[in-house]
């Protein structure tokens, strides 16, 4: 079932844009393309707008660690999930202010979406790496 949100149109916009005009390495993309997709099966919203909020949290989170995304694939698992966890909170954060009426509702279903993507990333997780 997929539900449907109201987000601020120029937010929206605009955070689509920014992601158009993002660097991202091929790995990156396919990574971020799935858990948007999935993100989307469950919420109505553009799956630009989702690529972009991921792509803010990737951007801060490097800003904020003085390191690339790239070196997160050379980090133990469980320090893995603590960083995948930490963007998946923050991207789910970026879009809740994005929300318009009634924001209450469309934040409670955010979390379920957010949760179960992250479920999902974790699935995913134990199939490659076994």
């Amino acid at each position: 079932m997929t539900y449907a949100l109201n987000f601020k149109e120029d937010d929206i916009k605009n955070s689509q844009i920014d992601f158009v005009r993002m660097n991202i390495k091929p790995g990156q993309l396919k990574l971020i393309t799935e858990m948007s997709r999935y993100i989307c099966k469950e919420i109505s919203v553009p799956e630009l707008a989702i690529k972009s909020a991921i792509m803010y949290v990737l951007k801060i989170w490097q800003e904020k660690n003085n390191k690339s995304i790239s070196e997160i694939a050379t980090m133990t698992l469980p320090k893995q999930i603590i960083i995948l966890k930490e963007f998946f909170t923050i991207s789910k954060e970026h879009l809740k202010c994005m929300l318009l009426q009634p924001k209450e509702k469309g934040e409670i279903i955010l979390d379920i979406a957010f949760e179960r993507a992250f479920k999902f990333y974790l699935e995913y997780l134990n199939r490659t790496h076994k």
